[in-house]
């Protein structure tokens, strides 16, 4: 005759179902799939660009900005915030999800269920993007940099909105091309008597994106990436970006000037306005 169990075995057998039923349940959840709502602006007055009056921020990919440089500067690095911000936070929004993603494969693979097409094919794009076939080192190349540091960089190399390629090309960053494939403008200088060209893009967000990915996957910015996950502190990472400019050590006293002038720390904290999510309905949902 079987013996009773005891409360202490009774106990721990209901802790071990509860934690088994959690493990299907997370493994089993869908990818985060809500979609903004994201309006699109070509900028022909000032007054089309949304101001930014507290920390939810509207989704808003401006283009064709080209009236930056004809207000006086303390309206003009105003309106140059209220412009590239939505642009970085719709992206950090992306990244959260893909983040998300990652994550959870590294689960599935832990527990050996199957990824689905969807997974393989994100997981080898992500691979390729990000210079990395790890998915812990993708997760931490895909972690961005603080807003305020963006936002200070996309000051400096496009003169807060006044230089050629951020009006002709929506440019913010000053990226490259080196590929008769993308869409790009000729820049004003050659080097070694060859043209150099710059990206051009549809909107802000590409050129957000390419910036990150440029931090993400480069050698030279290493460095910058452990620090991300050591502290996150922008006034750290400024000095892991010398090698972004010519200027050395003289960028990254910009960064900071620019930084400290402007407040820019407080931008840290803003977040995309939750008004403007949507989320699908989960057809399999049992509630």
């Amino acid at each position: 005759m079987l013996k009773k169990l005891s409360k202490s075995s009774k106990f721990w057998i209901i802790v071990c179902v509860i934690l088994i039923i959690v493990a299907v349940l997370f493994l089993s959840k869908k990818v985060d799939k809500t979609i903004l709502i994201i309006d699109h602006v070509t900028v022909e007055k000032k007054e089309d660009i949304k101001s930014i009056k507290d920390s939810l921020v509207i989704p808003v990919l401006y283009k064709d900005v080209h009236i930056l440089n004809k207000l006086n500067i303390a309206e003009r690095k105003k309106k140059f915030i209220d412009v590239i911000l939505p642009a970085i936070l719709i992206h950090r929004h992306q990244l959260a999800q893909k983040i998300e993603h990652t994550k959870l494969l590294q689960e599935k693979s832990r527990y050996s269920l199957k990824w689905t097409r969807e997974d393989s094919v994100f997981i080898k794009s992500s691979y390729e993007t990000y210079k990395t076939k790890n998915m812990h080192e993708l997760i931490r190349r895909m972690q961005p940099p603080p807003v305020s540091l963006v936002i200070a960089q996309a000051a400096l190399e496009s003169g807060w909105g006044s230089s050629r390629f951020f009006k002709e090309a929506n440019n913010v960053f000053g990226i490259w091309s080196f590929s008769e494939n993308d869409q790009r403008i000729v820049a004003n200088e050659s080097r070694g008597g060859k043209p150099i060209y710059l990206k051009k893009y549809d909107n802000f967000l590409g050129s957000v994106e390419d910036y990150h990915i440029l931090l993400a996957k480069s050698n030279a910015y290493s460095d910058f990436r452990d620090c991300i996950h050591r502290s996150n502190n922008v006034f750290e990472l400024i000095w892991y970006l010398r090698l972004y400019s010519e200027r050395r050590d003289q960028y990254v006293i910009m960064l900071r000037n620019v930084i400290v002038a402007n407040n820019l720390i407080d931008y840290d904290s803003y977040k995309l306005d939750p008004e403007f999510f949507d989320y699908p309905a989960d057809e399999n949902s049992i509630f």
